[in-house]
Protein backbone atom coordinates (compact mmCIF):
# COMPACT_ATOMS: atom_id res chain seq x y z
CA UNK A 1 0.00 0.00 0.00
CA UNK A 2 1.33 3.42 -1.01
CA UNK A 3 0.05 6.29 1.12
CA UNK A 4 -0.04 9.79 -0.40
CA UNK A 5 -0.61 13.03 1.49
CA UNK A 6 -1.64 16.10 -0.54
CA UNK A 7 -1.26 19.34 1.41
CA UNK A 8 -3.73 21.81 -0.05
CA UNK A 9 -7.15 21.53 -1.64
CA UNK A 10 -7.21 23.84 -4.65
CA UNK A 11 -6.96 23.31 -8.40
CA UNK A 12 -3.50 21.69 -8.29
CA UNK A 13 -4.69 19.14 -5.73
CA UNK A 14 -7.79 18.35 -7.79
CA UNK A 15 -5.74 17.92 -10.96
CA UNK A 16 -3.47 15.47 -9.16
CA UNK A 17 -6.46 13.56 -7.77
CA UNK A 18 -7.99 13.47 -11.24
CA UNK A 19 -4.86 11.87 -12.70
CA UNK A 20 -3.87 9.46 -9.95
CA UNK A 21 -4.66 5.78 -10.57
CA UNK A 22 -7.48 4.20 -8.59
CA UNK A 23 -5.97 1.14 -6.94
CA UNK A 24 -6.41 -1.05 -3.87
CA UNK A 25 -2.71 -0.38 -3.31
CA UNK A 26 -3.09 3.43 -3.09
CA UNK A 27 -4.57 5.59 -0.34
CA UNK A 28 -4.79 9.38 -0.50
CA UNK A 29 -5.27 11.96 2.25
CA UNK A 30 -5.98 15.59 1.34
CA UNK A 31 -5.14 18.17 4.00
CA UNK A 32 -7.55 21.06 3.48
CA UNK A 33 -9.62 23.25 5.80
CA UNK A 34 -12.00 24.34 3.07
CA UNK A 35 -14.03 22.29 0.62
CA UNK A 36 -11.65 20.61 -1.82
CA UNK A 37 -11.76 22.20 -5.26
CA UNK A 38 -12.28 25.96 -5.52
CA UNK A 39 -9.41 27.03 -3.27
CA UNK A 40 -8.87 30.78 -2.98
CA UNK A 41 -8.73 31.38 -6.72
CA UNK A 42 -12.14 29.99 -7.71
CA UNK A 43 -14.27 30.46 -4.60
CA UNK A 44 -15.44 33.91 -5.74
CA UNK A 45 -19.20 34.02 -6.36
CA UNK A 46 -19.33 37.28 -8.33
CA UNK A 47 -20.57 37.05 -11.94
CA UNK A 48 -18.15 39.84 -12.90
CA UNK A 49 -15.04 37.79 -12.03
CA UNK A 50 -14.32 35.86 -15.23
CA UNK A 51 -11.71 33.27 -16.06
CA UNK A 52 -9.03 34.87 -18.21
CA UNK A 53 -8.78 31.74 -20.37
CA UNK A 54 -11.49 30.36 -22.62
CA UNK A 55 -13.45 27.35 -21.42
CA UNK A 56 -11.78 25.01 -23.92
CA UNK A 57 -8.41 25.50 -22.15
CA UNK A 58 -9.63 24.84 -18.61
CA UNK A 59 -10.05 21.07 -18.25
CA UNK A 60 -8.38 19.81 -15.09
CA UNK A 61 -7.43 16.55 -16.81
CA UNK A 62 -4.71 16.11 -19.41
CA UNK A 63 -6.53 13.02 -20.74
CA UNK A 64 -9.93 14.72 -21.10
CA UNK A 65 -9.24 18.14 -22.71
CA UNK A 66 -12.94 18.88 -23.36
CA UNK A 67 -14.11 17.97 -19.87
CA UNK A 68 -14.81 21.50 -18.62
CA UNK A 69 -16.70 22.50 -21.76
CA UNK A 70 -18.77 19.32 -21.47
CA UNK A 71 -19.44 20.11 -17.80
CA UNK A 72 -20.64 23.61 -18.73
CA UNK A 73 -22.94 22.21 -21.42
CA UNK A 74 -24.46 19.82 -18.90
CA UNK A 75 -24.68 22.16 -15.91
CA UNK A 76 -24.47 25.83 -16.99
CA UNK A 77 -25.17 25.91 -20.76
CA UNK A 78 -26.17 29.59 -20.72
CA UNK A 79 -22.56 30.50 -19.89
CA UNK A 80 -21.27 29.17 -23.23
CA UNK A 81 -22.28 32.20 -25.27
CA UNK A 82 -19.34 31.55 -27.62
CA UNK A 83 -19.17 27.79 -27.21
CA UNK A 84 -15.80 26.54 -26.01
CA UNK A 85 -14.31 29.99 -26.60
CA UNK A 86 -16.49 31.55 -23.87
CA UNK A 87 -15.04 33.26 -20.81
CA UNK A 88 -17.13 31.97 -17.94
CA UNK A 89 -17.37 33.21 -14.34
CA UNK A 90 -14.88 31.80 -11.87
CA UNK A 91 -17.65 30.51 -9.64
CA UNK A 92 -18.58 28.03 -12.39
CA UNK A 93 -15.03 26.72 -12.48
CA UNK A 94 -15.04 26.39 -8.71
CA UNK A 95 -18.19 24.25 -8.90
CA UNK A 96 -16.64 22.14 -11.65
CA UNK A 97 -13.59 21.50 -9.47
CA UNK A 98 -15.80 20.63 -6.52
CA UNK A 99 -17.81 18.15 -8.61
CA UNK A 100 -14.60 16.63 -10.01
CA UNK A 101 -13.51 16.02 -6.44
CA UNK A 102 -16.85 14.48 -5.51
CA UNK A 103 -16.69 12.16 -8.51
CA UNK A 104 -13.14 11.18 -7.61
CA UNK A 105 -14.24 10.48 -4.03
CA UNK A 106 -16.72 7.94 -5.40
CA UNK A 107 -13.94 6.33 -7.47
CA UNK A 108 -11.54 6.08 -4.53
CA UNK A 109 -14.11 5.19 -1.89
CA UNK A 110 -12.57 4.71 1.54
CA UNK A 111 -9.10 5.16 0.03
CA UNK A 112 -9.60 8.95 -0.13
CA UNK A 113 -9.91 10.99 3.06
CA UNK A 114 -9.94 14.69 3.87
CA UNK A 115 -8.08 15.88 6.97
CA UNK A 116 -8.85 19.35 8.33
CA UNK A 117 -6.39 21.47 10.24
CA UNK A 118 -3.11 23.18 9.46
CA UNK A 119 -0.02 21.15 8.55
CA UNK A 120 2.76 22.86 10.49
CA UNK A 121 5.66 20.45 10.22
CA UNK A 122 7.00 17.82 7.84
CA UNK A 123 10.02 15.59 8.39
CA UNK A 124 11.48 12.35 7.11
CA UNK A 125 11.19 9.30 9.40
CA UNK A 126 12.94 6.35 7.81
CA UNK A 127 11.13 5.69 4.54
CA UNK A 128 8.06 7.74 5.51
CA UNK A 129 7.08 11.39 5.80
CA UNK A 130 5.69 12.58 9.11
CA UNK A 131 3.16 15.43 9.01
CA UNK A 132 2.04 17.30 12.12
CA UNK A 133 -1.45 18.83 12.02
CA UNK A 134 -2.74 21.54 14.37
CA UNK A 135 -6.39 22.29 15.02
CA UNK A 136 -7.48 25.06 17.40
CA UNK A 137 -8.32 23.59 20.79
CA UNK A 138 -6.97 20.10 20.03
CA UNK A 139 -3.72 18.28 20.65
CA UNK A 140 -1.50 18.17 17.52
CA UNK A 141 -1.91 14.98 15.50
CA UNK A 142 0.68 13.09 13.48
CA UNK A 143 0.16 11.34 10.14
CA UNK A 144 2.61 9.38 8.01
CA UNK A 145 2.81 8.89 4.24
CA UNK A 146 5.09 7.35 1.64
CA UNK A 147 4.66 10.40 -0.59
CA UNK A 148 3.81 14.01 0.22
CA UNK A 149 2.78 16.57 -2.39
CA UNK A 150 2.75 20.27 -1.50
CA UNK A 151 -0.11 21.92 -3.41
CA UNK A 152 -0.28 25.05 -1.26
CA UNK A 153 -2.24 27.28 -3.61
CA UNK A 154 -1.65 30.82 -4.79
CA UNK A 155 0.55 33.26 -2.94
CA UNK A 156 -1.30 35.71 -0.68
CA UNK A 157 -1.44 39.46 -1.38
CA UNK A 158 1.56 41.48 -0.26
CA UNK A 159 1.33 44.31 2.26
CA UNK A 160 3.90 46.77 0.89
CA UNK A 161 2.60 49.73 2.89
CA UNK A 162 2.08 47.79 6.15
CA UNK A 163 -1.60 48.58 6.38
CA UNK A 164 -3.07 45.24 7.40
CA UNK A 165 -5.46 45.83 10.28
CA UNK A 166 -5.87 49.52 9.41
CA UNK A 167 -9.39 50.92 9.39
CA UNK A 168 -10.90 51.43 5.92
CA UNK A 169 -8.40 48.99 4.39
CA UNK A 170 -8.99 45.48 2.98
CA UNK A 171 -5.86 43.33 2.73
CA UNK A 172 -7.24 40.62 0.42
CA UNK A 173 -9.68 41.33 -2.44
CA UNK A 174 -11.30 37.89 -2.04
CA UNK A 175 -14.04 37.29 -1.23
CA UNK A 176 -15.50 40.41 -2.83
CA UNK A 177 -18.60 40.39 -0.62
CA UNK A 178 -16.49 41.17 2.46
CA UNK A 179 -15.59 44.68 1.28
CA UNK A 180 -18.03 45.53 -1.52
CA UNK A 181 -20.91 46.80 0.68
CA UNK A 182 -18.53 49.19 2.44
CA UNK A 183 -17.22 50.60 -0.84
CA UNK A 184 -20.69 50.94 -2.34
CA UNK A 185 -21.82 52.89 0.73
CA UNK A 186 -19.18 55.56 0.07
CA UNK A 187 -18.27 57.70 -2.91
CA UNK A 188 -14.52 57.06 -3.32
CA UNK A 189 -12.22 54.05 -3.13
CA UNK A 190 -8.92 52.78 -4.48
CA UNK A 191 -7.51 49.42 -5.46
CA UNK A 192 -3.74 49.06 -5.20
CA UNK A 193 -2.49 47.03 -8.14
CA UNK A 194 -3.28 46.85 -11.84
CA UNK A 195 -3.18 43.09 -12.39
CA UNK A 196 -6.01 40.61 -12.80
CA UNK A 197 -7.04 40.75 -9.13
CA UNK A 198 -7.24 44.54 -9.27
CA UNK A 199 -9.37 44.22 -12.40
CA UNK A 200 -11.70 41.90 -10.47
CA UNK A 201 -12.13 44.67 -7.91
CA UNK A 202 -12.94 47.26 -10.58
CA UNK A 203 -15.38 44.93 -12.35
CA UNK A 204 -17.15 44.09 -9.10
CA UNK A 205 -17.66 47.79 -8.40
CA UNK A 206 -18.63 48.57 -11.99
CA UNK A 207 -21.19 45.76 -12.17
CA UNK A 208 -23.14 47.27 -9.25
CA UNK A 209 -23.73 50.62 -10.97
CA UNK A 210 -21.86 52.48 -8.23
CA UNK A 211 -21.98 56.25 -8.55
CA UNK A 212 -18.61 56.85 -6.88
CA UNK A 213 -15.05 57.03 -8.20
CA UNK A 214 -12.48 54.21 -8.13
CA UNK A 215 -8.75 54.85 -8.33
CA UNK A 216 -6.64 51.96 -9.65
CA UNK A 217 -2.99 52.57 -8.86
CA UNK A 218 0.29 50.66 -8.90
CA UNK A 219 3.99 51.34 -9.18
CA UNK A 220 4.24 50.61 -12.91
CA UNK A 221 0.63 51.08 -13.98
CA UNK A 222 0.85 48.14 -16.41
CA UNK A 223 -2.47 46.54 -17.30
CA UNK A 224 -2.93 43.15 -19.01
CA UNK A 225 -3.50 43.12 -22.75
CA UNK A 226 -6.92 42.33 -24.22
CA UNK A 227 -7.17 38.74 -25.38
CA UNK A 228 -7.24 38.42 -29.15
CA UNK A 229 -9.39 35.91 -31.00
CA UNK A 230 -6.50 34.40 -32.97
CA UNK A 231 -6.15 30.63 -32.80
CA UNK A 232 -3.28 29.52 -30.52
CA UNK A 233 -0.02 28.29 -31.96
CA UNK A 234 0.95 24.63 -31.75
CA UNK A 235 3.89 23.18 -29.84
CA UNK A 236 7.03 22.81 -31.97
CA UNK A 237 9.37 20.06 -30.69
CA UNK A 238 12.22 21.55 -32.75
CA UNK A 239 12.29 24.55 -30.41
CA UNK A 240 12.81 22.32 -27.38
CA UNK A 241 15.62 20.56 -29.23
CA UNK A 242 17.17 23.94 -30.08
CA UNK A 243 17.11 24.98 -26.41
CA UNK A 244 18.83 21.73 -25.42
CA UNK A 245 21.52 22.08 -28.11
CA UNK A 246 22.42 25.63 -27.08
CA UNK A 247 22.49 24.62 -23.42
CA UNK A 248 24.71 21.62 -24.07
CA UNK A 249 27.14 23.64 -26.16
CA UNK A 250 27.47 26.64 -23.86
CA UNK A 251 26.50 25.21 -20.47
CA UNK A 252 23.53 27.54 -20.20
CA UNK A 253 21.55 30.16 -22.08
CA UNK A 254 22.68 33.77 -21.90
CA UNK A 255 20.08 36.49 -22.43
CA UNK A 256 21.28 36.91 -26.03
CA UNK A 257 20.53 33.22 -26.68
CA UNK A 258 17.02 33.58 -25.27
CA UNK A 259 16.32 36.60 -27.44
CA UNK A 260 17.60 34.77 -30.51
CA UNK A 261 15.37 31.75 -29.83
CA UNK A 262 12.30 33.95 -29.41
CA UNK A 263 13.26 35.81 -32.59
CA UNK A 264 13.43 32.44 -34.35
CA UNK A 265 9.87 31.71 -33.23
CA UNK A 266 8.75 35.17 -34.30
CA UNK A 267 10.23 34.87 -37.77
CA UNK A 268 8.43 31.55 -38.17
CA UNK A 269 5.16 33.42 -37.62
CA UNK A 270 6.05 36.24 -40.00
CA UNK A 271 6.89 38.71 -37.22
CA UNK A 272 9.85 41.05 -37.28
CA UNK A 273 11.99 41.68 -34.23
CA UNK A 274 10.97 45.34 -34.33
CA UNK A 275 7.28 44.40 -34.09
CA UNK A 276 7.86 42.27 -31.02
CA UNK A 277 9.95 45.00 -29.35
CA UNK A 278 7.31 47.62 -30.14
CA UNK A 279 4.57 45.52 -28.54
CA UNK A 280 6.62 45.02 -25.38
CA UNK A 281 7.29 48.76 -25.16
CA UNK A 282 3.62 49.59 -25.70
CA UNK A 283 2.26 47.19 -23.08
CA UNK A 284 4.85 48.45 -20.56
CA UNK A 285 3.50 51.99 -20.78
CA UNK A 286 1.13 53.18 -18.01
CA UNK A 287 -2.31 51.99 -19.08
CA UNK A 288 -4.46 55.00 -18.24
CA UNK A 289 -4.65 56.44 -21.78
CA UNK A 290 -5.06 52.97 -23.31
CA UNK A 291 -8.03 52.17 -21.09
CA UNK A 292 -10.17 54.93 -22.53
CA UNK A 293 -9.93 53.23 -25.91
CA UNK A 294 -11.50 50.10 -24.45
CA UNK A 295 -14.87 51.85 -24.44
CA UNK A 296 -15.11 51.23 -28.18
CA UNK A 297 -14.15 47.77 -29.37
CA UNK A 298 -11.35 46.51 -27.10
CA UNK A 299 -8.50 44.93 -29.05
CA UNK A 300 -5.04 43.63 -28.29
CA UNK A 301 -2.20 46.08 -28.84
CA UNK A 302 -0.59 43.46 -31.10
CA UNK A 303 -2.61 40.25 -31.62
CA UNK A 304 0.15 38.29 -33.37
CA UNK A 305 2.72 39.21 -30.72
CA UNK A 306 0.29 38.29 -27.96
CA UNK A 307 -0.25 34.89 -29.60
CA UNK A 308 3.53 34.41 -29.81
CA UNK A 309 4.02 35.32 -26.13
CA UNK A 310 1.23 32.98 -25.01
CA UNK A 311 2.85 30.21 -27.05
CA UNK A 312 6.22 30.88 -25.38
CA UNK A 313 4.58 30.95 -21.95
CA UNK A 314 2.65 27.72 -22.46
CA UNK A 315 5.27 25.62 -24.20
CA UNK A 316 8.81 26.97 -23.84
CA UNK A 317 9.13 29.42 -20.92
CA UNK A 318 10.01 26.78 -18.34
CA UNK A 319 12.58 25.10 -20.58
CA UNK A 320 14.14 28.47 -21.36
CA UNK A 321 14.12 29.58 -17.73
CA UNK A 322 15.67 26.37 -16.40
CA UNK A 323 18.44 26.60 -19.01
CA UNK A 324 19.25 30.28 -18.35
CA UNK A 325 22.34 31.44 -16.51
CA UNK A 326 21.83 33.58 -13.42
CA UNK A 327 22.75 36.72 -15.37
CA UNK A 328 20.21 35.85 -18.07
CA UNK A 329 17.47 35.38 -15.47
CA UNK A 330 18.35 38.71 -13.89
CA UNK A 331 18.18 40.38 -17.30
CA UNK A 332 14.76 38.89 -18.00
CA UNK A 333 13.32 39.90 -14.63
CA UNK A 334 14.70 43.43 -15.00
CA UNK A 335 13.68 44.06 -18.61
CA UNK A 336 10.74 42.00 -19.85
CA UNK A 337 9.10 40.14 -16.95
CA UNK A 338 6.27 42.63 -16.37
CA UNK A 339 5.33 43.18 -20.04
CA UNK A 340 5.68 39.45 -20.75
CA UNK A 341 3.17 38.66 -18.00
CA UNK A 342 0.81 41.37 -19.26
CA UNK A 343 0.84 39.85 -22.75
CA UNK A 344 0.77 36.23 -21.57
CA UNK A 345 -2.24 36.73 -19.28
CA UNK A 346 -4.67 38.95 -21.20
CA UNK A 347 -8.13 39.82 -19.96
CA UNK A 348 -11.37 39.01 -21.79
CA UNK A 349 -12.64 41.68 -24.17
CA UNK A 350 -15.90 41.85 -22.22
CA UNK A 351 -13.99 42.83 -19.07
CA UNK A 352 -11.93 45.38 -21.00
CA UNK A 353 -15.14 46.92 -22.36
CA UNK A 354 -16.48 47.47 -18.83
CA UNK A 355 -13.21 49.09 -17.73
CA UNK A 356 -13.20 51.37 -20.75
CA UNK A 357 -16.78 52.45 -20.11
CA UNK A 358 -15.89 53.22 -16.49
CA UNK A 359 -12.99 55.43 -17.60
CA UNK A 360 -15.11 57.34 -20.11
CA UNK A 361 -17.88 57.80 -17.52
CA UNK A 362 -15.41 59.17 -14.97
CA UNK A 363 -15.92 56.22 -12.63
CA UNK A 364 -12.34 54.87 -12.95
CA UNK A 365 -8.90 56.44 -13.10
CA UNK A 366 -5.59 54.59 -13.44
CA UNK A 367 -2.41 55.99 -11.89
CA UNK A 368 1.19 54.81 -11.88
CA UNK A 369 4.23 55.62 -9.79
CA UNK A 370 2.61 54.82 -6.44
CA UNK A 371 4.98 55.83 -3.63
CA UNK A 372 2.86 55.40 -0.52
CA UNK A 373 -0.58 54.62 0.86
CA UNK A 374 -1.21 56.07 4.30
CA UNK A 375 -4.14 56.50 6.72
CA UNK A 376 -5.83 59.88 6.94
CA UNK A 377 -8.61 61.44 8.99
CA UNK A 378 -11.24 60.52 6.39
CA UNK A 379 -9.83 57.25 5.05
CA UNK A 380 -6.51 56.84 3.26
CA UNK A 381 -4.31 58.85 0.90
CA UNK A 382 -2.70 57.32 -2.19
CA UNK A 383 0.49 59.12 -3.25
CA UNK A 384 1.57 58.58 -6.85
CA UNK A 385 3.43 60.28 -9.69
CA UNK A 386 0.27 62.33 -10.29
CA UNK A 387 0.07 63.61 -6.72
CA UNK A 388 -1.98 62.69 -3.66
CA UNK A 389 -5.57 61.45 -3.78
CA UNK A 390 -7.76 60.90 -0.72
CA UNK A 391 -10.19 57.97 -0.74
CA UNK A 392 -12.56 56.50 1.81
CA UNK A 393 -11.50 52.86 1.39
CA UNK A 394 -8.57 50.94 -0.10
CA UNK A 395 -8.61 47.35 -1.38
CA UNK A 396 -5.20 45.73 -1.71
CA UNK A 397 -4.49 43.66 -4.84
CA UNK A 398 -0.69 43.68 -4.88
CA UNK A 399 1.28 40.49 -5.36
CA UNK A 400 3.86 38.93 -3.09
CA UNK A 401 7.07 37.60 -4.64
CA UNK A 402 6.33 34.44 -6.60
CA UNK A 403 6.12 31.31 -4.51
CA UNK A 404 5.65 33.01 -1.16
CA UNK A 405 3.60 30.67 1.05
CA UNK A 406 0.44 31.80 2.77
CA UNK A 407 0.50 32.45 6.49
CA UNK A 408 -1.15 29.07 7.04
CA UNK A 409 1.61 27.27 5.11
CA UNK A 410 4.60 29.33 6.25
CA UNK A 411 5.51 27.13 9.23
CA UNK A 412 5.33 23.98 7.09
CA UNK A 413 7.66 25.43 4.46
CA UNK A 414 10.02 26.72 7.16
CA UNK A 415 10.17 23.27 8.78
CA UNK A 416 11.34 21.77 5.49
CA UNK A 417 13.91 24.50 4.87
CA UNK A 418 15.38 24.72 8.36
CA UNK A 419 15.33 20.95 8.72
CA UNK A 420 17.61 20.74 5.68
CA UNK A 421 15.07 18.89 3.53
CA UNK A 422 14.31 21.69 1.06
CA UNK A 423 16.00 24.81 -0.27
CA UNK A 424 14.47 28.18 -1.02
CA UNK A 425 14.86 29.43 -4.56
CA UNK A 426 16.15 33.01 -4.91
CA UNK A 427 13.46 33.56 -7.56
CA UNK A 428 10.65 32.30 -5.33
CA UNK A 429 9.28 29.12 -3.81
CA UNK A 430 11.30 25.97 -3.23
CA UNK A 431 13.88 24.32 -5.47
CA UNK A 432 12.36 21.54 -7.59
CA UNK A 433 13.48 19.10 -10.24
CA UNK A 434 11.98 20.55 -13.42
CA UNK A 435 11.45 17.08 -14.91
CA UNK A 436 9.02 15.74 -12.31
CA UNK A 437 8.49 18.49 -9.68
CA UNK A 438 10.33 16.58 -6.96
CA UNK A 439 11.67 18.93 -4.30
CA UNK A 440 15.45 19.36 -4.41
CA UNK A 441 17.40 19.13 -1.16
CA UNK A 442 20.55 20.81 0.07
CA UNK A 443 22.71 18.28 -1.72
CA UNK A 444 21.15 19.18 -5.08
CA UNK A 445 19.42 15.81 -5.45
CA UNK A 446 15.69 15.11 -5.61
CA UNK A 447 14.18 14.34 -2.21
CA UNK A 448 12.50 10.89 -2.37
CA UNK A 449 8.73 11.05 -2.10
CA UNK A 450 8.37 14.84 -1.79
CA UNK A 451 6.84 16.93 -4.59
CA UNK A 452 5.55 20.46 -5.13
CA UNK A 453 2.79 21.75 -7.43
CA UNK A 454 1.72 25.30 -8.20
CA UNK A 455 3.28 28.56 -7.08
CA UNK A 456 5.50 26.94 -4.46
CA UNK A 457 7.51 25.59 -7.43
CA UNK A 458 7.71 28.92 -9.23
CA UNK A 459 11.43 29.65 -8.81
CA UNK A 460 12.69 26.85 -11.02
CA UNK A 461 9.54 26.98 -13.17
CA UNK A 462 9.04 30.46 -14.55
CA UNK A 463 5.42 30.07 -15.65
CA UNK A 464 3.21 27.82 -13.52
CA UNK A 465 -0.10 29.60 -13.07
CA UNK A 466 -2.16 28.40 -16.03
CA UNK A 467 -4.38 25.34 -15.70
CA UNK A 468 -2.57 23.79 -18.67
CA UNK A 469 0.71 24.04 -16.76
CA UNK A 470 -0.83 22.73 -13.56
CA UNK A 471 -2.34 19.66 -15.21
CA UNK A 472 0.89 18.82 -17.07
CA UNK A 473 2.89 19.07 -13.86
CA UNK A 474 0.27 17.14 -11.90
CA UNK A 475 0.36 14.43 -14.55
CA UNK A 476 4.13 14.06 -14.12
CA UNK A 477 3.73 13.71 -10.34
CA UNK A 478 0.84 11.27 -10.80
CA UNK A 479 2.97 9.11 -13.08
CA UNK A 480 5.78 9.02 -10.52
CA UNK A 481 3.31 7.91 -7.86
CA UNK A 482 1.77 5.33 -10.21
CA UNK A 483 5.21 3.79 -10.69
CA UNK A 484 5.45 3.31 -6.93
CA UNK A 485 2.01 1.73 -6.79
CA UNK A 486 2.66 -0.72 -9.62
CA UNK A 487 6.31 -0.84 -10.72
CA UNK A 488 5.58 -3.73 -13.09
CA UNK A 489 3.65 -1.45 -15.45
CA UNK A 490 5.82 1.62 -15.05
CA UNK A 491 6.25 3.72 -18.16
CA UNK A 492 9.53 2.87 -19.93
CA UNK A 493 10.17 6.47 -20.94
CA UNK A 494 11.51 9.02 -18.44
CA UNK A 495 8.94 10.79 -16.29
CA UNK A 496 9.36 14.32 -17.58
CA UNK A 497 7.18 17.17 -18.67
CA UNK A 498 7.02 17.99 -22.37
CA UNK A 499 6.33 21.54 -23.42
CA UNK A 500 6.15 23.18 -20.00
Amino acid sequence: MVSVGIVGGGAAAVSLLRQLPVSDDLSVSVYADRVIGPGRAYAEESDSALLNRQAFAMSISAEEPDEFVDWCRANEPELLVDGGHSFVPRWAYGRYLRQCTQARAVDFGDSLTRITGRVTDAAREGDLWRLVVHRPGFTPETYRHDVVVLALGSSPPADPYRLEGTENYTQDPYPVDEWLPTVLAGDSAAVIGTGLSAIDVALAVGSRGWGGHLLMASRQGILPDVRSDLEPLDFDPDVGALIRRVRQRHGGLEWEDVVNIVDYLAVGEGLRRSEVRAAFRAIAEPAGPRLAGFAGRPVSIAPEVQRLVICVAQYYANDLWSAMTRSARSAMVATVHAPFQALANPLPARSAQVLGDMVVDGALTVRHGVRDVAPSASGLVVSSADGDEAVQHVVNATRTPAGAPSGAAASLVSSLVYGGTARRNPYGGLRVNVDDNAIVGRDGASVPGLYALGEIASGDLYYISSIAKIRRRARAVARSIAERVNPAVAQPEPVAVTGG
